[in-house]
């Protein structure tokens, strides 16, 4: 209580001195939005900016210094997130902000399936960690050079959706509007999934089919920033995106104030937590609706690879197969099933699918790295190093891809190319257990006992579990 009133005092008196007139330069440049907002509202990203500037805690990354300009840029764009609440809202919550020069690579745990993006990130917003954002995007989106998409609003995005305690794409909402906000994002959602599958030009970037939570972080890019595209294309969403954020944005965005959107670009690096059980019941039962209504491929495609995500590998396999029987052409289906299927140890089953998928498709990489996975499975350590260099061909930052070379180059006895590419693999993602494993194996097997040792145990101290895991 007493530290809650020290806090209010403090914001008080920040809030009774005078704006800095090299602030205001700064808004007036850096943020599009603010000139276009009426007086008042103008006033509230003020206060906002002067709260986020005085209490987060910012840093550079890499060494990089942190000026006030771009502070108070990176404040006055978060701000137009909150700009229709009735009380101020100060992202409590976000504790630091981390600014990098320009777009990065992130190590990352977390690889999906079989993806690690092999493109700079631009932004990421974990749960409960800091938002990290790329200052030159950042700049870019402000002053109207990314022709549509802004990454402070993106990142921030995910915050608000995490603000019940899940990233989901799903953000605290009144009780009135759960039931409209479902129906409605779950129809765009997968609409967004299959303009991605079929590579159609769409209106919301084709990053938003990854998951909900970045189709509500991209949903919310284009309310604020193509306001009157969304209105007219997406009128629903545009509603409930509305109400949520109490904002009529194309009220006072002039029409056509921004060039029309790029094809899809660099990627934010935020992974969503699990949701809660209420919200994934929820969930199931709209997706449920949906395609015994439509028959939706794209709508089983989409569980399919949630459930594949989530680690629900015979699930994942079964709605893949109702996909590929309503589509057997289905390139991205087969690439499915056969992770799916290489995750239960069934490994000819999946060659097959791999085989299956890169005759529809022959340049994909999620099939040749099913394919690889598979051989290694199956012993078939030449094949498997050959798909795999064509992957790194393409995809030279792929983490799992070398992982993946490593077993393989193990299995062919070339233990010193095995610890080269384990070491590779982990210089991109560092917290893999099975990476640590494998190279403490081959590390072993060449004398290096001490090495081998600093691995193992870095495996387990990862994973206690890693070495109970098929190869």
């Amino acid at each position: 209580m007493f530290f809650s009133w020290l806090k209010h005092r403090r914001r008080q008196n920040l809030l009774a001195e005078l704006f800095p007139p090299t602030w205001l330069k700064i808004l007036q440049q850096n943020v599009r939005h603010y000139p276009l907002l009426p007086s008042d509202k103008q006033a509230m990203m003020q206060a906002v900016v002067r709260i986020l500037v005085a209490e987060k805690n910012w840093e550079g990354g890499s060494g990089f210094i942190v000026t006030e300009e771009m502070k108070v840029t990176v404040a006055g764009q978060a701000a137009v997130l909150v700009l229709g609440l009735d009380e101020p809202y100060y992202f409590d919550r976000v504790q630091s902000i981390i600014l990098y020069p320009t777009a990065y690579l992130h190590p990352s745990k977390y690889q999906g399936l079989f993806l690690l993006p092999d493109r700079p990130i631009m932004g990421e917003a974990w749960p409960r960690s800091p938002i990290i954002l790329s200052w030159h995007h950042v700049l870019q989106c402000g002053q109207n050079a990314d022709r549509g998409r802004n990454v402070v609003l993106h990142e921030f995005a995910h915050h608000v959706d995490g603000l019940d305690g899940d990233m989901d794409g799903t953000p605290p909402l009144e009780k009135g509007q759960m039931k409209n906000w479902y129906r409605v994002t779950e129809a765009e959602y997968l609409g967004l999934v299959g303009n991605a599958r079929r590579d159609e030009v769409s209106l919301l970037d084709h990053y938003g089919a990854s998951d909900r939570a970045e189709f509500f972080a991209v949903a919310t890019e284009c309310f604020f920033e193509q306001p009157h595209a969304l209105q007219q294309r997406h009128p629903e969403l545009y509603g409930v995106l509305r109400d949520f954020y109490r904002q009529d944005p194309a009220t006072w965005i002039p029409d056509a104030n921004l060039n029309p959107p790029l094809p899809l670009g660099e990627g934010s690096g935020v992974r969503a937590d699990r949701c809660s059980d209420r919200k994934r019941n929820r969930r199931c039962q709209t997706t449920e609706s949906t395609v015994s209504n439509s028959g939706s491929a794209d709508a089983l495609f989409a569980e399919a690879y949630l459930l594949a995500n989530d680690g629900r590998y015979d699930q994942a396999e079964q709605l893949a197969s109702q996909v590929i029987r309503f589509n057997p052409t289905d390139d991205e289906a087969y690439a499915l099933r056969a992770l799916a299927r290489v995750k239960q140890g069934d490994f000819r089953a999946a060659l097959d699918d791999a085989d299956q998928a890169l005759h529809l498709r022959p340049d994909s990489l999620d099939a040749l790295r099913s394919r690889a996975a598979a051989c290694i499975g199956l012993h078939r350590y030449e094949p498997a190093k050959d798909a795999l260099d064509e992957v790194l061909h393409c995809s030279e930052n792929d983490a799992e891809a070398y992982y993946l070379r490593g077993l393989a180059w193990t299995g062919l006895d070339n233990l010193k190319r095995a610890v080269s590419d384990f070491s590779l693999s982990l210089a991109l993602a560092p917290l893999s257990a099975d990476a640590h494993y494998h190279r403490a194996v081959a590390l072993q097997k060449l004398g290096r006992a001490e090495d081998a040792e600093a691995d193992y145990q870095k495996a387990l101290q990862l994973d206690p579990q890693v070495v109970r895991r098929p190869v």
